[in-house]
Order: structure tokens, then C-alpha cells, then sequence
């Protein structure tokens, strides 16, 4: 088993250091041939240093697993599954320990644990980053803005490519797992429903990604066409956060730096296509469209619209009724989305509009998007299963089959459902309550774990900032719990999963 884990971690590990040439080259371009103040002058050895670990573990696993050509099983799957996500993080860190952008290991896996599972949250404030300095000595960036452009383009990529899921990657550009494929995908997809566009999972998973950077692309177009000052640098890297629902930005104020009525609409555009099931796109591509015609995709565009008009009018005595109308819409689509993009302090907001933001948090986009939280589809499930129970009650003898739209639920299903529910309930108890151990308060304690099971950084950076080492490898590991959605990751706990009978 383990040599078998080890060819195709190998086999990863040597694609993953391919797609780190991407961020060596901006290194490069914004080292050596750019005027532009660069804080980090040895971006480029950082981003070589790490091509270069990564190439030579993945020839070892490579070497180490060479005789192996067994089928790739389930149990294996999982395994592969998880140790991609941390080697990912771990080297994802790698250049910000290099450049010193962070000192401590913690906060470094932090920041790239962060970006890969699309929470967003960040550590880069004020605070804990070196400013920069004109000659005269004089202050001229701040927090993220101090940033290397290299390592600012690294995060947002990070997002980017954990937002459709770097194990889908994987699948789309391996060239054969066999029956192992599937169960990759079946433990990185988020949702309740595991749907293939097309009989072989590999070619599923590169349709998947073509969508993806078609979309990219088309925000980058939108972006540029629609806002004459923004750079192309922001553009890509704003465009990659969005789709990605990832909510890592380059500047200090986020989108409200910008100023920008029209960024602000197509980000809103880009965040909800982000947080659609991509199989829709897939169809529409078909033109069967005809497909979309579903619950769960009608509800969740009426739960958005709901969204945006609850927390506009908790907003209403704070703002005159356009600015109100403008930030509460940006706002709740951010929220429910997952990305965690912010226009306005709503740390001011009154407790209402906060507490609301949060529940908007669980209630989370839909299946098979890139967004968090609970995903509209469980919502369904479970209220379908509750009528039906309650039902039961008074008329017992009544034989009730469950449907959503034309498919009928099974048992399997809706106790899959129903149990994630419970898990999850249990995960934010329990990181709350280790927070508070750690001496935080209750309030912050369950915003900050919120955030991480859901996968929104929608957070002040300075929460963050101030978690002790403690705190901040649990965030870590709720950030995974969330994007896993629980079950891929608890299962390693089991005694049972590592027998072999």
C-alpha cells in the first residue's frame, strides 16, 4: 500500500513543482526586470529553492514506488488525498519563510493552508509585516500592500488552484489511476452529490478545469474593460480569489480599495458563478438547458436575493438607502459565497448584521462549487427528511419516497446528510470551546472557528494575527476539516481504517 501511495505522490510532487515555475517567473519579471520597490529581494531564490525541494521528494517517492502498478483503492485514496493537501501546504509555505515574510513555521503554514482551502484568512497585517520605505525614510506601503507582488501572486494562485481542488488537477492531468480516479474525486468534491459530466472521471475532472479557466479568463476581460485604472496584476489576481471564492486580496481595504461601482458588481457577478454547481455550466455547453431547471438552484439564487434584502435593511439607519443597498448586497453574496471580500468595516455594523453574516456563513453556495458551508443541497435533504419525520407522526401508515425535483433520495443519502449535520455541529462546539481555552472570548471563538469550518476568512486580520501558536494550528485544522467537508479527514482517527482486514 504505501509504496503505491508513494508513485503517486511522486508523480504529483513532480507535476506541483512544474506548476511552481509559474511563480519563479513573476519572481523573476518583478526582481530583475521591474523599477517597482520589491521588500522581498530574494523572491526568485525562494520560489527556486522550493521548485527544486519539491522535484527532488518527488523523484524519491517516485524511485521508492517504481515496481508499483496496483489499483488504487479506496482506503489509498483517502490517504493520497490528505497528504496532498499538507505537502501542498507545506511547500505552499516555503517561499514565505525564505523571503521572511513570516519567521514562524505556524504562521507560514497558516497563510498557505488558508489560500489552498479558499478560507482566506489572513496574517498579513499592519503589524506583522515590514512596511516600506521611500529615501527619505518616509512610509509608502503597509500590511499586504508591503508584500513582494511574487509572494502576493502566489497566495491568490493558491486559492486558485485549491478552489476547484488541486486533487482534480491531479486527476485531469495524470495519465492513468484506473478505478482509483474516482475515488480521488469522490474525496475531493465537495457536496453531497458526487455527479461525473462524463463516463471517465479524468475526462470529467479536465472539463471541469477548462470551465474554471474559461471563467477566470472571462473576469480578467470584465475587469479590465470595466475599470480603466485597475493593472492587469490585480485583475488576475482579484480574478483568481473570486472564482476560486477565496477572498485573498492585495490591498489593505480589500475591494474597497478599489472604489469601484463597477469591480464590485462583477466580483459580485464572478462570486455567485463561483458558488454555482459547475455541471451546470456543463449542460448549458450541451445546450440542455433544461438541467438547470432544479430546486437547488432556483432556491439558492432566491436564498441569495433574500440574503442581500435582510442584511440591507440591518444596515439601513447606518448608511443613506444607495450605500446601503451597495454593501449589504456585496456583503451577503460574499458571505454566503464563502469568499470573505469586504467594502465596508461591518465590524461597526450593529450585532444584528454581524450575527447574520455568520448565519449566511453555514448556509454556504451549492454542490459541486467552489464556495463553503453547509452547500444548498444538505439544506434540502435535511428538510425534506424533517417534514417527512414529523409527518410520520400523525400519519405513520403512509409510505413516503423523498424526492428533490425528479430524483428520488436514498436512505443512504439522507443519513449521509444527516450525520454531516451532526458532525459539524460537533466540530464548531468543540473548536469553539478549545479557543476559548486559549483565552479568547466566546464571541471571537466562534466567528474565527465559523470561518475556518466554513471556509471564509470573512475576519478582521487582526483576529488572526493575535491567535496564539495554539490557536492557530487548530484554525489550521478546521480549515481542512471544512474543505474535506469532515469525513475524509476524521476517518484517519479510526483504529479500524488502518487494519487490513
Amino acid at each position: 500500500m504505501f509504496s503505491e501511495i508513494s508513485r503517486i505522490l511522486g508523480r504529483y510532487l513532480l507535476y506541483l513543482a512544474a506548476v511552481l515555475a509559474i511563480p519563479l517567473a513573476f519572481a523573476l519579471y518583478y526582481e530583475f526586470f521591474t523599477i517597482e520597490l520589491h521588500p522581498q529581494a530574494h523572491s526568485s531564490y525562494a520560489f527556486f529553492i522550493t521548485l527544486v525541494s519539491v522535484a527532488l521528494l518527488g523523484l524519491s517517492f517516485r524511485w521508492f514506488g517504481k515496481k508499483q502498478r496496483q489499483t488504487l483503492h479506496r482506503r489509498e485514496s483517502i490517504i493520497v488525498v490528505i497528504l496532498i493537501w499538507l505537502l501542498t501546504a507545506a511547500f505552499g509555505a516555503v517561499p514565505f519563510l525564505l523571503t521572511h515574510t513570516f519567521e514562524h513555521p505556524i504562521d507560514a503554514y497558516f497563510e498557505s493552508m488558508s489560500g489552498l482551502t479558499t478560507t482566506g484568512a489572513t496574517l498579513l497585517t499592519e503589524a506583522t509585516v515590514q512596511p516600506i520605505k521611500d529615501a527619505s525614510g518616509a512610509i509608502i506601503h503597509t500590511g499586504v500592500e508591503a508584500v513582494g507582488k511574487a509572494l502576493l501572486f502566489w497566495r491568490s494562485f493558491l486559492q486558485w488552484l485549491g478552489g476547484m481542488g488541486i486533487v482534480v488537477l491531479f486527476i485531469a492531468v495524470f495519465p492513468a489511476l484506473s478505478m482509483g480516479g474516482r475515488f480521488l474525486f469522490e474525496a475531493e468534491m465537495p457536496g453531497p452529490s458526487k455527479e461525473s459530466l462524463t463516463p471517465r472521471i479524468k475526462e470529467t475532472a479536465t472539463l471541469l478545469w477548462k470551465i474554471y479557466l474559461g471563467l477566470t479568463g472571462a473576469q480578467v476581460i470584465l475587469l479590465m474593460l470595466t475599470n480603466g485604472n485597475i493593472s492587469f496584476f490585480d485583475a488576475l489576481t482579484l480574478s483568481f480569489a473570486t472564482i476560486s471564492t477565496g477572498g485573498f486580496s492585495t490591498h489593505n481595504d480589500s475591494i474597497a480599495a478599489y472604489n469601484s461601482i463597477h469591480t464590485e458588481w462583477v466580483v459580485i457577478l464572478f462570486m455567485i458563478l463561483g458558488s454555482l454547481n459547475f455541471s451546470l455550466y456543463f449542460h448549458c455547453m450541451k445546450r440542455k438547458i433544461y438541467r438547470i431547471y432544479e430546486p437547488e438552484f432556483f432556491i439558492y439564487l432566491l436564498t441569495l436575493f433574500a440574503g442581500a434584502v435582510i442584511l440591507t435593511a440591518t444596515i439601513w439607519n447606518t448608511y443613506s438607502w444607495p450605500e446601503s443597498w451597495r454593501y449589504g448586497v456585496f456583503q451577503a453574496v460574499s458571505s454566503q459565497s464563502s469568499t470573505g471580500f469586504t467594502t465596508a468595516n461591518f465590524s461597526l455594523w450593529p450585532f444584528s448584521s454581524q450575527y447574520f453574516l455568520t448565519i449566511l456563513l453555514f448556509i454556504g453556495g451549492m454542490s459541486g462549487s467552489t464556495s463553503g458551508g453547509i452547500k444548498m443541497a444538505r439544506h434540502l435533504i435535511s428538510y425534506k427528511a424533517i417534514v417527512s419525520k414529523l409527518e410520520s407522526l400523525f400519519r405513520p401508515e403512509t409510505v413516503r419516497y423523498l424526492k428533490i425535483g425528479q430524483k428520488e433520495l436514498s436512505s443512504n443519502t439522507i443519513q449521509t446528510v444527516l450525520v454531516f449535520l451532526a458532525v459539524m455541529m460537533f466540530t464548531v462546539v468543540l473548536g469553539t470551546f478549545l479557543l476559548i481555552l486559549d483565552g479568547l472570548n466566546f464571541q471571537k471563538a466562534f466567528q474565527i472557528i465559523a470561518s475556518m469550518t466554513n471556509n471564509a476568512g470573512l475576519l478582521p486580520a487582526e483576529w488572526c494575527a493575535e491567535l496564539s501558536p495554539w490557536s492557530k494550528v487548530v484554525s489550521i485544522f478546521w480549515m481542512l476539516l471544512g474543505r474535506l467537508e469532515f469525513f475524509a479527514l476524521l476517518v484517519v482517527f479510526f483504529p479500524s481504517f488502518w487494519k487490513n482486514k
